[in-house]
Order: C-alpha cells, then sequence, then structure tokens
C-alpha cells in the first residue's frame, strides 16, 4: 500500500472552483474519510488522484512518486463508485475474474481463481460466485464492486459514497466489513461521503471540506471535540451543535468578535426549575427514547440531551446551565475563537 499527497491542487471548471487550493497527506494504510455537503469537491478531489482529471494547479504524489501527469492506468489505484457498475452478462466470478485478465496484468488462470475464491470468502460472497451479477441484492452488489477492487491488490482504494444507495441496515453492515477488511489488508483508503455516521466510524482521520478547501483535518474526535470554525462543528454531531446569538450570554464573559456560542447538546446540564444560577427554559418538546429536549429560550431552540429518567412534558419550567469551558466562540466569518 501507498501514501498520497495533494499539494495545493486546484481544479476548476469554467467560472467554478470545484477544489480549491487543497492540500491533503495520506498515510501509507491510512483510511481518511473526506466528508462534506454535496458540490463541496469530494469527488472531484478523487478523480484527481485517479487521474481521470487534471489539476490546473498543484502537484499529486502517489508513494513518492509524481503522478500529476501519470496515465489514470499507471497510477494502479482502484476507484469504487457509488454506482455498481457491475457487468451485467457475467457472472460473479467474472466480475471480480475481470480486472485480473486484462491483458497488462497476464495473471494464469490458477492465479485467477485463487485470487477470486480468497477474496469472495472474505467478503462472505462464495457462495454466489455462480450467479449472474443481476441476481443479487444491492448489498451483494456492493460486495462484488468492492471484491472486484480488491482482487487487483492495488496502493490506493478510492470510494466515492460506495453505501450511499444502500438502505440503513445494508449500510451498517457493509461499514462493518470495510473496517474489518481495512484492519486485516492494511489497505490506503480514502472515502468520500455526506454521512457523518460513516465518517466517524470508519475514518482514522476525516478532512472538512466545504467549498472545494479543506477547512479542517484531524481524528473525529479532534474534529468533534475541537472544530476549527463553525462549519466543522456543523458537520458532526446527532443531534446537532446548537448555535446561540451572543445577546443570551453576559458581554463580559465572551472574546471580542464573537457572532456566534456553540454548544454540544450532551454538555448542556440540567437542574430542577429555580436552581441556583441556572437559566429557566421552557420544555418545547421531549423524546424519552433518545432522551432528548427542546427548551426555548427568548425565542432560541436549545437542544439537549441527558440520561436522566425523569419525565419532561411541554410547557414545564427547567433550570439550565451552560458550563463555560463547553462553550465554543466564532467570529462572523465562520472562524473560531480561542476561549
Amino acid at each position: 500500500m501507498s501514501e498520497i499527497r495533494l499539494h495545493n491542487v486546484t481544479k476548476r471548471f469554467g467560472d467554478i472552483v470545484a477544489v480549491n487550493d487543497v492540500s491533503i497527506d495520506v498515510n501509507e494504510g491510512e483510511f481518511v474519510v473526506l466528508l462534506g455537503p454535496s458540490g463541496a469537491g469530494k469527488t472531484t478531489t478523487l478523480r484527481l488522484i485517479a487521474g481521470l482529471e487534471r489539476p490546473d494547479e498543484g502537484e499529486i504524489f502517489i508513494d513518492g512518486e509524481a503522478a500529476t501527469d501519470m496515465h489514470p492506468a499507471d497510477r494502479d489505484v482502484a476507484f469504487i463508485f457509488q454506482q455498481y457498475s457491475l457487468y451485467p452478462h457475467l457472472t460473479v466470478f467474472g466480475n471480480l475474474a475481470f480486472p485480473l485478465r486484462s491483458p497488462r496484468r497476464r495473471t494464469s488462470e490458477a492465479d485467477v481463481s485463487a485470487r477470486v475464491r480468497s477474496v469472495a470468502q472474505m467478503l462472505h460472497i462464495e457462495s454466489k460466485l455462480a450467479n449472474m451479477a443481476t441476481h443479487l441484492s444491492g448489498g451483494e452488489m456492493q460486495r462484488v464492486a468492492i471484491g472486484r477492487a480488491l482482487v487487483r491488490e492495488p496502493k490506493v482504494f478510492l470510494m466515492d459514497e460506495p453505501l450511499s444507495s444502500l438502505d440503513a441496515k445494508l449500510r451498517e453492515e457493509l461499514r462493518i466489513e470495510l473496517k474489518r477488511l481495512h484492519r486485516s489488508i492494511g489497505a490506503t483508503i480514502i472515502y468520500v461521503t455526506h454521512d457523518q455516521v460513516e465518517a466517524t466510524t470508519l475514518a482514522d482521520r476525516i478532512g472538512i471540506l466545504e467549498h472545494g478547501r479543506i477547512v479542517q483535518m484531524g481524528t473525529p474526535r479532534e474534529v468533534y471535540g475541537n472544530p476549527a470554525s463553525l462549519s466543522a462543528a456543523q458537520r458532526l454531531g446527532s443531534p446537532p451543535i446548537n448555535l446561540l446569538p451572543p445577546a443570551l450570554f453576559d458581554p463580559a464573559a465572551m472574546p471580542a468578535g464573537t457572532s456566534t456560542v456553540a454548544i454540544r447538546p450532551e454538555d448542556i446540564v440540567l437542574h430542577g426549575a429555580d436552581a441556583r444560577d441556572a437559566l429557566n427554559l421552557r420544555v418545547l418538546e421531549y423524546s424519552p427514547l433518545r432522551h432528548m429536549l427542546i427548551l426555548d429560550r427568548e425565542g432560541t431552540a436549545i437542544v439537549a440531551t441527558t440520561m436522566t429518567e425523569r419525565n419532561f412534558t411541554p410547557g414545564q419550567t427547567v433550570g439550565v446551565s451552560l458550563p463555560p469551558r463547553s462553550l465554543l466562540y466564532f467570529r462572523s466569518d465562520g472562524r473560531r475563537i480561542p476561549a
């Protein structure tokens, strides 16, 4: 497996800057997830690494070798797309064997069979090898698509939202399979998604993409607990982070230039009504299964989560504390202000 490095890479499509001065270092054997909304530049970044697009500026290195001008076939990367892209006229065995039968590889049929059966066993589809690709479930099709990449033993795996078209149960199953595969083969993987659950469960590190730029790169814990910007803070967390106006707080306790104050729902402390030094807020909604309250503070909805066994009813008053150590402060441009 190999390391990947993007150095000041920019890609434009007419007047649109899809990737804007992006620099990323992906270590050998690392699972990096690029997380962001549609149009953030995630897929374009993968296509640049694969050689399907050429950067207008910057350089790309694969395993220490300059790859900016390298032909896609010479980069030895495997691209797994959102859609399965299987050959419908071939069996599962034929689909898995297809990359190995390329004239460039010159793999013997004995080796083809051994590699295909080994990968099929790894992905729990060995009983489906004789099936036509069109006779598979969605989850089985995606396993075949992943297996077709695995048999090649490439330097790098590029995965573009490979689970997004599956239902929730299959997504969960294949997330577990992908993490297990990563641990067993030590692959270098760059994975694109807009799903924060996929990002936080799969990634060694997460890169938050906004408008073609990397706004933060770090472990899931680092990005969640110490976001560098407002957009990074909003990208992780369910329920999402509370964004509150400075008018709710003592101006003397806030850094200069504060435009937004944020706090995670789990950091809010609940008390009895009229508790000393607590804010008295009205309950708007309560979800006992999620232990989640929606509270009202001067017309601003505040979400809190709690594991208390108390039952809450809409309209009742609850005492709330917002611990200063848990508050995050942001400027009007979204940049984080150190507390």
